[in-house]
């Protein structure tokens, strides 16, 4: 499995080779109830050219005057919305492949996002994706990519969707469990420390059962003694902290 690299040249290319199928199956099927795939598409094509752009006058290759920071953040969150909205006509067509493939865009596109000092307000899509990534590999080394962009994403994300993160399946909850579960596949203690403790810290209330279920996996998959260990100490400190209070 090779993670999609943050790349808007190479994102238009994917896009490009996904969106071809999905609109010869929605050709003269529009309804006024449903967003045409066709501009859909052109609009997505378009915003990629304009965030080459933005590319090119960061690395030095171009002279336009580039678009201020809250320009940067409305276009690559639109992309984001696009993607997740073509996603969702793929599913509605039955292309579960193409559906994934394009709503797997969403993570090297919010990495770029958050590598442009922009917030995350489309997380969702974004949160999917890296999951999607995650379950694909047992590689350690591709593990490590994985943080790091998850890294990248956690700073970026909007402070207004944090502050209203509720439910369980909110995607700012959902990114910090995660993080935190991609960190343990990295097999890398350094990276579970960070990472456990934002679980402590923004989840106390599930903090608990997340600790046990990753103690319950230490036994199934078998990890080795030095993450076993840590995640041992997690659980054993944060559980006694509740049983005291």
């Amino acid at each position: 499995m090779k993670i999609a690299p943050v790349d808007i040249a190479y994102l238009f290319e994917v896009f490009r080779d996904q969106a071809e199928p999905l609109l010869e199956h929605w050709q003269g099927r529009a309804t006024p109830e449903r967003e045409d795939p066709a501009r859909l598409v052109t609009a997505m094509g378009d915003l990629c050219k304009v965030l080459r752009g933005i590319e090119a006058h960061r690395a030095g290759e171009s002279n336009r005057e580039p678009p201020d920071l809250s320009e940067v953040e409305a276009l690559g969150n639109f992309g984001l919305q696009l993607l997740n909205d073509l996603s969702e006509l793929a599913t509605e067509a039955d292309m579960p492949e193409c559906a994934r493939q394009i709503e797997n865009l969403c993570l090297p596109l919010g990495v770029w996002v958050a590598r442009q000092e922009a917030e995350i307000r489309q997380l969702a899509p974004v949160v999917n994706a890296l999951a999607w990534y995650a379950n694909q590999t047992n590689s350690p080394e591709e593990m490590r990519e994985l943080f790091g962009f998850a890294n990248e994403i956690m700073e970026a994300v909007s402070p207004s969707l944090m502050d209203s993160a509720g439910g369980p399946l909110h995607p700012w909850r959902l990114l910090v469990i995660n993080r935190a579960i991609i960190a343990t596949r990295t097999l890398a203690p350094e990276l579970m420390e960070p990472a456990f403790t934002t679980v402590v810290e923004q989840m106390p209330d599930d903090a608990a059962r997340f600790f046990e279920e990753g103690m319950q996996q230490m036994d199934r998959v078998g990890y080795p003694q030095q993450v076993r260990e840590i995640m041992g100490r997690f659980h054993a400190l944060f559980n006694k902290a509740r049983t005291l209070h």
